[in-house]
């Protein structure tokens, strides 16, 4: 039997990081229970792992991960020396956006058939992001759409919609797969739409939308990653508006795993991006957004400004044309709440959640269920069960008609919850 060769380069980055064998292996535990493992490595495993051991996928990338943060710049489970050789390396990140994306969309159809372990969320790797796309340059809006560009818009709004209505788990990897095929045809000798504007927004709002059914379906990690493809993509083609929805998009994931610093980052960047062309409701969502990551990070005098100013805008008009340019009062005042309740404002975040569900579209059954799951959960915390049980009747009855990760816990947190008032009473 071969003798296992000692992982120096692992030993190198734990010395870096000044840890012992005990606090990496506490910190890859920690981490694994944020992305709904649970791990039990003690120093002995880590001591293993330096012998030469290899734990089994997807630890490497949680040991990696941790030392990223750690250390503050990108480490890989390559640069740990714990990645197997049948693990894939990431495509050269001066390919064309469109070949990643395909490539991702490649990788993840394998992993879903082969039932291999999701892609983890890294916050070195979204910051390594942002710093790759350091001056940008964007162009004015053309409004002319080529039938490509419609097919692809149509098919994005459709999606998107679905998501909004019903959730991500029913749709699978229907949307992944269809983008493993038409991304490569566009980079087929003499396409003349590779790099047409219209034709890369249009494809970074695909990815865009496959993300936020990932974030759904409870893989932040693949999430991540399809948000950062929307963001070249987008950067590519010049779309200030698009980057800076996608920002916010990835600033909400990061705060539903607790990374607040990061969320008001990527909303500050947004902000700033595009605020020399802010359409009213991009500008009310964009500081909805920064409203939660300042309230998140306990400053809030700033959230409640940046509240206020995002229910100032949100009243003039305007006219939204797709899914992707429109913000809608139902959701403003979701964030409300969410800021409200971030800040301790107990009364106020149950009439904003109330608020919205005053204008929330009947057939949106993924809010509802969520939103009556919030109202019902908050009103049994304050011991008020009759007023509690008709928005838990109206979040069950709205999850029936769900398939989506965060509804599914708001209802089973709220079935819990009733359980145990019964217990009480």
């Amino acid at each position: 039997m071969p003798k296992k060769t000692p992982n120096t380069r692992l030993a190198a980055l734990q010395r870096e990081a000044r840890w012992t064998n005990g606090d990496l292996a506490r910190e890859v535990n920690r981490l694994g229970t944020l992305h709904g493992l649970r791990l039990a490595y003690d120093r002995t495993a880590v001591a293993h792992w330096l012998s030469g051991s290899r734990p089994r996928p997807p630890v490497p990338a949680l040991v990696a991960e941790v030392l990223s943060r750690r250390l503050g710049r990108l480490v890989t489970p390559e640069w740990a020396g714990l990645a197997s050789q049948q693990q894939r390396t990431p495509p050269s990140s001066t390919a064309h956006p469109l070949l990643t994306l395909a490539e991702l969309a490649v990788i993840e159809a394998e992993s879903r058939r082969q039932s291999l372990p999701a892609r983890l969320f890294s916050v070195q790797e979204i910051e390594a992001e942002l710093g790759a796309a350091a001056g940008l340059t964007w162009r004015d809006p053309d409004s002319r759409r080529s039938s490509r560009a419609q097919r692809l818009e149509h098919l994005s709004s459709f999606f998107f919609e679905h998501v909004q209505r019903y959730g991500g788990l029913t749709l699978g990897s229907a949307l992944s797969r269809y983008i493993a095929d038409e991304a490569p045809r566009l980079l087929a000798a003499g396409s003349p739409e590779t790099d047409r504007p219209e034709v890369l927004t249009a494809l970074a709002r695909l990815s865009y939308v496959q993300a936020a059914i990932a974030a759904d379906s409870g893989s932040p990690g693949l999430a991540q990653g399809y948000y950062q493809h929307a963001l070249r993509l987008a950067q590519r083609a010049g779309s200030r508006h698009d980057y800076a929805i996608t920002l916010r998009a990835l600033a909400t994931l990061a705060d539903s795993l607790g990374e607040s610093a990061l969320s008001l980052k990527l909303t500050g960047d947004a902000i700033e991006i595009a605020e020399a062309n802010m359409a009213p409701a991009l500008r009310s969502f964009l500081y909805s957004g920064l409203a939660l990551a300042l309230a998140r990070t306990g400053d809030r005098p700033a959230a409640l400004r940046a509240l206020a100013t995002a229910t100032r805008i949100r009243h003039e008009d305007h006219q939204a044309s797709s899914p992707f340019d429109t913000y809608t009062q139902a959701s403003l005042q979701y964030q409300r709440a969410l800021v409200l309740k971030a800040l301790g404002a107990g009364p106020d975040h149950l009439e904003a959640l109330v608020e919205s569900l005053q204008t929330r579209p009947v057939d949106h059954h993924k809010a509802l269920a969520i939103t009556h799951s919030q109202i019902a959960l908050t009103l049994l915390y304050a011991g008020q069960w009759d007023q509690a049980l008709p928005h838990a009747q109206k979040a069950f009855a709205s999850a029936r008609a769900v398939s989506s990760t965060p509804a599914r816990r708001n209802v089973a947190e709220l079935r819990r919850s009733m359980a145990a008032f019964r217990r009480r009473i």
